[in-house]
């Protein structure tokens, strides 16, 4: 039987065995200072460790230890180990317990001021050791933790030299993602290392794992890695009291291979963060960005959108895919709707007029004709009006400063919209009330997504909280942990371009929002945008999607159009559209319903060529099965030039990676070209314009026919059919296509040998038609309407 098109499980998701593969579990064991689980081996000496290969016992990492504040080492009072059994699975911990006197500036003259505690944990089938912090006061006075470093100094791989050493950083929000050269980086979030040792590659992978109270930050210094933990603010931890964070790191020195051992940090994250961001299965045209930035008649209003939609439903698009439309009440400066967030300040301002006057109408009207009702919301700008009604409601219970003017600035405006001096407490009970209703209002009348502006707003380093216990991260993750109580687990939640006035560009909202923008507001496509969210590929849909704001669809080459498309849909989870849909033409219509339904599948599309020293990757990979891969070539330069990849090879010098002495089919897509049955020892290329690209489905031959492509979706074949099967006894290929109405659906089949007799299909019309190329047949199927289609072509 063959069924290659049943869509897979992401088993990796399921159980944090399989971080290490499918192998007989092994207990982790600790004894004498040596914490294994089979993998690695992490041995403890007077507060340093190391970790070896347990197979080799070779070193992979030594002398490695945690950091005090001025260079103080510390003295290790106590050591312990414990069972742990968490969402990453069992295992054990070993708990440091640290005494140091002089942390807090001075010298304590009889006493410590507190243990410093120090976690270091091993799972079953999980080479990455899992670090942790926290600590135990006396009962005799309070702190705020502010900062601790769990992994400081050693030596990686026995201190060999690294050779053609690279580095990725595990950037958010709109910092760029880069590979660069060298042995010295530092980063928000997480590092990457991969290079040559002794002629093997080796790779490293470290940062922040799960999110609650602190940033996470990443530094390499001359090949030693470390991380630390901070936040402005610090955590209160009271008298006699010990406090263990729950937010940790994650340090992987055994998996060698870049892509293997960053998309299982990206799993781990995942688990770890309980994240399962929605897919995004359909466009979503912004109101603001049609007018503002594609200089458009402005739609930002709910009865131009409602017309909008009518245009989609008119131009055919809602045949492949709901739209959503966002209305973005976005006034700044002075009294805006921030804050209130109801139809009765959004009718003042003209972004909700009649005959749609209200959300739930505007709502409803969109439900009943294949929209989707998104939203806006601007996150620490409360409105100069709520604001004085509601001085409770902010920081510090004060507003004195609402009507402040930037110093020695003589503008307009009394300061930039983005950098107000008053805003809201997330930590205030009555305002988290107040926050939760009208925003659960607001999903209860319809609305399914909404976009959060100007989220730095709200992450504030002065504090002011009327939660003692909070952090300046953890007031953050707050108002998104409103929001999605208001939103529900299907909401859509975005986190808008991070990075803006001097706050870092955190994954702190992991497991919280869906969607994070990598790009200031822009209709463009150049190759960076595809760069800054493809070279996170390991968490964009697993732990984020990442998108680029709004793209523009009029106006350009059908060629980079197609270009848009694909690698929007490879490397981001989502498409926004500053385009009119009045400006969708048939074309437009046909170019962005390929990549419409979008596939579920918690993962993304490699950069094969990121390791090779180009700025922007330009060949992607999503691996669908072994024997199925869909390649995009992608003309990054501002010349018109050759891309290609190898079949077989490592996959970290450009290369698939599959089997070289298997023969594989290549199909392109957008041209509709067979290029051949080629051998794995082979390479795959395309001659391509600028910023052009080709998408590819290389599928492994069989020894019975099977389809190598369709016309219908840019995965060929992977989402809009299912079923499919060969029947060996009566010589039968059969399955079920998704057709929509009026439009050929095309089925390319490799005979494989084998000579096709007839079609038959049920529910729609069927011709089975010869290929231009010999050994390939076409299948087509046309239907009156959208529907599922049963198929089965008979061979002798």
């Amino acid at each position: 039987m063959f069924n290659k098109f049943t869509a897979i499980a992401f088993v990796l998701f399921v159980t944090s065995a399989t971080l290490f593969g499918a192998v007989p579990l092994k207990p982790v064991t600790y004894s004498d200072g040596r914490l294994s689980n089979g993998i690695v081996t992490v041995v403890f000496d007077d507060g340093s460790f190391s970790i070896l290969d347990t197979q080799s016992n070779e070193s992979l990492l030594s002398d490695a230890r945690f950091e005090l504040r001025r260079g103080n080492r510390g003295t290790v009072v106590k050591m312990s180990a414990e069972d742990v059994s968490d969402t990453l699975g069992a295992g054990k911990r070993v708990v440091l317990e640290v005494k140091d006197s002089e942390n807090m500036g001075f010298k304590g003259r009889r006493q410590p001021y507190g243990y410093l505690l120090y976690t270091y944990t091993l799972y079953e089938n999980n080479p990455a050791l899992v670090c942790g912090f926290g600590i135990r006061m006396p009962n005799y006075f309070s702190l705020r933790y502010r900062e601790c470093t769990p992994l400081a100094g050693g030596k990686i791989f026995g201190g060999s030299e690294i050779k053609k050493a690279m580095t990725l950083n595990g950037s958010a929000g709109s910092e760029k993602t880069l590979v660069e050269e060298g042995l010295n980086r530092r980063s928000a979030n997480s590092l990457m290392l991969t290079g040559l040792v002794n002629g093997k590659r080796r790779t490293v992978v470290w940062g922040g794992l799960a999110n609650d109270e602190f940033g996470k930050y990443a530094i390499l210094d001359n090949g030693v890695p470390s991380f630390y933990a901070e936040d402005p603010i610090g955590k209160l931890v009271d008298e006699d009291q010990t406090y263990i964070s729950n937010d940790t790191f994650y340090i992987d020195v055994h998996t060698s291979e870049p892509f293997e051992a960053l998309e299982r940090y990206g799993v781990a994250m995942r688990i770890a963060n309980n994240a399962s961001p929605n897919v995004y299965d359909f466009p979503v045209l912004c109101g603001w960005s049609v007018g503002h930035i594609s200089h458009l008649p402005n739609v930002n209003n709910s009865a131009r959108l409602i017309e909008e939609l009518e245009h989609a439903n008119k131009c055919g698009l809602t045949k492949y895919t709901r739209v959503s439309l966002r209305l973005e009440p976005d006034k700044y400066h002075n009294d805006t709707e921030q804050g209130w967030w109801d139809d009765e300040h959004m009718q003042k301002f003209n972004h909700l007029v009649e005959p749609y006057d209200t959300i739930a109408k505007w709502s409803k009207k969109m439900n009943s004709m294949n929209g989707v009702p998104y939203i806006y919301m601007q996150l620490g700008m409360p409105s100069d009006d709520f604001a004085r009604k509601h001085p409770d409601y902010m920081l510090f219970n004060d507003i004195s400063e609402v009507d402040k003017r930037t110093p020695n600035k003589n503008w307009k405006n009394k300061h930039p919209h983005h950098q107000p001096y008053v805003t809201y407490d997330y930590t205030d009970k009555e305002y988290s009330k107040h926050f939760v209703k009208v925003w659960s209002k607001l999903h209860k009348d319809g609305i399914q997504g909404v976009k959060v502006d100007y989220p730095a707003t709200a992450w504030r380093p002065e504090g002011g909280f009327d939660d003692r216990y909070a952090t300046t991260n953890s007031a953050y993750r707050r108002a998104f942990k409103l929001l999605r109580q208001a939103m529900g687990k299907d909401g859509l939640i975005d986190e808008r371009n991070l990075g803006e006035s001097s706050r870092p560009c955190l994954d702190v909202t992991a497991g919280l929002v869906d969607t994070q923008r990598t790009w200031a507001d822009s209709n463009k496509f150049v190759p960076e945008m595809v760069s800054r969210s493809g070279l996170r590929w390991y968490k964009n849909r697993t732990v984020f999607n990442y998108y680029s704001d709004t793209k523009a669809v009029h106006n350009q080459s059908k060629e980079l159009v197609q270009s848009l498309i694909t690698m929007n849909f490879l490397t981001s989870g989502r498409l926004d559209l500053s385009t009119s849909f009045s400006f969708f033409t048939p074309e437009i219509t046909q170019l962005v319903s390929r990549s419409y339904p979008h596939y579920p599948d918690a993962k993304t599309a490699r950069p094969l060529d990121a390791f090779t020293g180009v700025t922007d990757p330009q060949v992607y990979d999503l691996e669908l099965d072994a024997g199925w891969h869909q390649i995009a070539l992608y003309n990054t330069s501002e010349q018109k030039a050759v891309i290609s990849t190898a079949i077989s090879g490592d996959r970290v010098n450009n290369a698939i990676g599959l089997d070289p002495k298997a023969k594989y089919y290549a199909y392109e897509f957008w041209t509709d070209t067979y290029l051949g049955l080629l051998d794995g020892t082979a390479r795959l290329e395309r001659q391509l314009n600028p910023n052009c690209c080709a998408m590819i489905a290389i599928r492994r031959k069989l020894n019975f026919p099977q389809p190598i492509s369709t016309n219908r979706h840019l995965l060929q074949g992977w989402v809009e059919l299912k079923d499919v099967a060969w029947r060996p006894e009566s010589k039968t290929l059969s399955g079920i296509a998704s057709v929509i109405a009026g439009e050929p659906f095309k089925i390319v089949v490799a005979n494989n040998e084998y000579k096709p007799v007839k079609a038959q299909a049920k529910g729609a019309k069927c011709e089975l038609k010869p290929h231009p190329v010999d050994g390939l047949s076409c299948l087509i199927l046309t239907a009156g309407k959208n529907t599922e289609v049963k198929w089965e072509i008979k061979y002798n």
